[in-house]
């Protein structure tokens, strides 16, 4: 028997189970602009009550899929296969908190593999700017790869390279940005707050004036 949910939220984004994580994103950015109010095509085929729903589903599906520790989670479920099984992104995302605190205690794990640089700590202190490509600097001084980094982290490599890059048109929404910036910052020993904000104050800067 199927899983009982209201919704399956590959359907929702109209794309396959197995597709890369980049292309999620591509559709969910498809999605918002079909289903947003801006777009005055939708009111020919929905009321504007059934188009709000469906841009809330539209966000829903991706709060789910564009996290990657949320998306395993829900295809795990999905495969079992279990009659009753809660799908939605509040059950998934406290059920995750469990994957959370994993990554927290290898953030905070004392072990060092890599050589300290006093001159490039320091720096990192002191920063007060934090661009994309300070990031990256830090990551690859602290010797994580994006595919490591991406693992410990649950970001996937394709949306931290944008990050360094500062390359909206391929991240999604501030919120979800500085979600992923803030597990960055977790997992690279940095001050959290302070990278975020001034991480997002450039991201905002960039994004396409409409």
């Amino acid at each position: 028997m199927e899983v009982q949910s209201r919704y399956n939220y590959y359907d929702i984004l109209e794309v396959p189970q197995h597709c890369p994580q980049h292309d999620i994103t591509m559709a969910y950015e498809r999605a918002r602009l079909t289903y947003s109010g801006d777009n005055p095509a939708i009111y020919t085929m929905f009321s504007s009550e059934e188009a709000r729903h469906l841009l809330q589903l539209v966000e829903e599906a991706f709060s789910v899929l564009g996290n990657k520790t949320l998306r395993a989670l829900y295809d795990e479920k999905i495969g079992q296969k279990r009659v009753g099984s809660d799908l939605s992104f509040a059950a998934l995302q406290s059920e995750s908190k469990v994957v959370f605190k994993e990554t927290a205690k290898r953030v905070h794990s004392p072990k060092q593999d890599y050589k300290v640089n006093p001159d490039f700590e320091t720096e990192i202190r002191s920063c007060s700017e934090w661009t994309g490509e300070m990031l990256k600097k830090v990551r690859e001084y602290k010797n994580f790869t994006l595919e490591k980094l991406s693992d410990t982290t649950k970001v996937g490599s394709y949306y931290i390279n944008a990050i360094e890059g500062e390359d909206p048109k391929n991240l999604p929404a501030a919120v979800y940005v500085r979600g992923y910036v803030s597990q960055l910052s977790k997992v690279l020993g940095l001050d959290e707050k302070r990278v975020c904000d001034s991480y997002m104050k450039r991201f905002k800067e960039r994004l396409p004036k409409t």
